[in-house]
């Protein structure tokens, strides 16, 4: 089986090199068409009010009772008029915002993914800096006292977008093995096709050439006649019952014996 392959292969060479231009050439044209993405992320921590901090205390002892308010943050720059707002700006920018799962306390983490490395960091500090003027006005608008302002401090916020290849990679080997099972598709076909079209070929001649050889052929010998002599007869039958009929009565009559 292994042997067929590769002489299928081996005849039908020019459209094995042929087909693997061309699945080159569309690898290629996969990577130039789907360009990487590039991510960015930041983390915001929510600080207590100054009411719950207490004269000279450690804002961060106080942090158990902000996770409801970074909820409802979350919540707000999940909806339709927070993502509106950001694909105004930047429009090929996708965001989510929520709670960080990799550590305890009100931190709200921002992950950001783009076409450039420009517009991700764009899109991540038009977020990043949205949050705490979100945070302050929704508090306004429920006529929060001064002293019970919640208030948010950047953690880490990403000076640079790391390049995202998985998307590019998985359309290269795509077509990478679309090219490669249309060249073996194609060259299994011409070579199936080319072969049964030389053995018509060689069947049709060699019934032309059998029949070419028949009718040159001579014509095979007659049989001998046996020879037979004029003055051989051969010997009658002899008829007993031929001349019965003559005599009366069908019987010859009886003779005396000669003396």
């Amino acid at each position: 089986m292994t042997r067929d392959v590769l002489r299928a292969l081996g005849r039908r060479w020019y459209i094995v090199v042929t087909g693997l231009l061309m699945t080159v050439a569309l690898a290629l044209g996969a990577y130039h068409i789907t360009p990487p993405n590039y991510t960015a992320s930041g983390l915001i921590l929510l600080l207590p009010s100054k009411t719950q901090i207490g004269p000279g205390g450690n804002p961060f002892l106080a942090l158990s009772d902000l996770d409801q308010p970074a909820g409802i943050l979350v919540a707000y720059f999940s909806g339709a008029s927070a993502q509106a707002d950001v694909k105004a700006q930047y429009r090929t920018a996708q965001y989510t915002v929520q709670i960080s799962s990799s550590a305890r306390g009100p931190i709200i983490e921002v992950d950001v993914t783009d076409k450039t490395s420009a517009g991700t960091l764009g899109a991540l500090d038009y977020i990043t800096s949205q949050i705490p003027e979100e945070l302050h006005r929704l508090q306004a608008a429920v006529a929060a006292p001064a002293n019970a302002i919640i208030t948010s401090m950047p953690l880490t916020i990403d000076g640079k977008a790391k390049a995202d290849y998985s998307g590019t990679i998985r359309m290269v080997i795509t077509a990478t093995l679309i090219g490669l099972l249309v060249t073996g598709v194609v060259t299994f076909a011409v070579d199936g096709l080319l072969a049964s079209r030389r053995a018509r070929r060689q069947a049709k001649a060699e019934k032309e050439g059998a029949a070419a050889a028949a009718a040159h052929a001579p014509a095979p010998p007659a049989p001998p006649t046996p020879h037979r002599s004029p003055w051989l007869r051969p010997p009658s039958r002899p008829w007993p019952d031929a001349g019965r009929a003559c005599w009366p009565g069908g019987r010859r009559p009886r003779t005396s014996p000669r003396p």
